[in-house]
């Protein structure tokens, strides 16, 4: 997957979500409460696509996906980095020099660097693109499923048990748990491991150069 794909489905997966989960109250308003004509009904269906194309450009602007996400994203590069700079450190260097390297984006630097330069690494970066924009959407529904339920929860309380609602609610409920709990962990892992296969062909490939890089970061 090139960057540019996944920018783009990085704003439609999560506006996506957000209708599809919208459409039971949808349903309940349109159709049971307020009985609207068919004729506003199609109009309103009709800008579905542009709705989540403008909801998801908003999540991503708030950064709401960091909600979910930020701990298991520098859990991901935190793997990197140590990695990097205990292959590539050839001098003795204190334990605070190695922090401040590892807290700042150098290493990060380097790592994208080698990938940018080996047509090979870049190959197998399109392999960590796929499996990012499933842990970027895993998170989206984990957060809207979350949101969601309580949504549902609430319109229950203020218009009274619906069986729509209700059914609505639990399946929603039900969907955000199992990507936030087991499909969600299982991207996070599936990362490292692709950033460990990358690491270990620049350690193959390119191991002269990497430690030249991290030594330089120290000077």
């Amino acid at each position: 997957m090139e960057l540019s794909t996944l920018k783009k489905l990085r704003k439609i997966v999560p506006g996506t979500v957000f209708l599809f989960f919208s459409v039971p109250i949808y349903q309940f308003f349109v159709d049971d409460l307020f009985q609207v004509d068919d004729s506003l009904k199609f109009s309103l269906e009709g800008y579905g696509s542009v709705l989540a194309v403008i909801i998801g450009s908003l999540f991503g602007t708030l950064k709401i996906r960091r909600l979910r996400n930020e701990a298991t994203h520098r859990e991901i590069n935190e793997n990197i980095k140590s990695r990097l700079l205990e292959e590539g450190l050839t001098e003795e260097r204190s334990e605070e020099e190695k922090n401040e390297i590892k807290n700042s984006r150098k290493l990060m630097h380097v790592f994208y660097h080698l990938i940018d330069n080996d047509e090979s690494l870049k190959e197998k970066s399109k392999l960590v693109r796929d499996n990012g924009l499933i842990w970027t959407s895993t998170a989206d529904v984990a957060i809207l499923g979350c949101f969601f339920s309580w949504l549902y929860f609430i319109l229950i309380l203020i218009f009274g048990l619906d069986g729509l609602l209700a059914s609505a609610g639990l399946m929603i409920g039900s969907i955000g748990l199992i990507s936030g709990a087991i499909l969600h962990p299982r991207t996070v892992k599936e990362h490292i491991s692709l950033g460990n296969e990358q690491i270990e062909f620049i350690l193959t490939n390119h191991k002269e150069e990497l430690k030249r890089r991290v030594t330089e970061l120290f000077n």
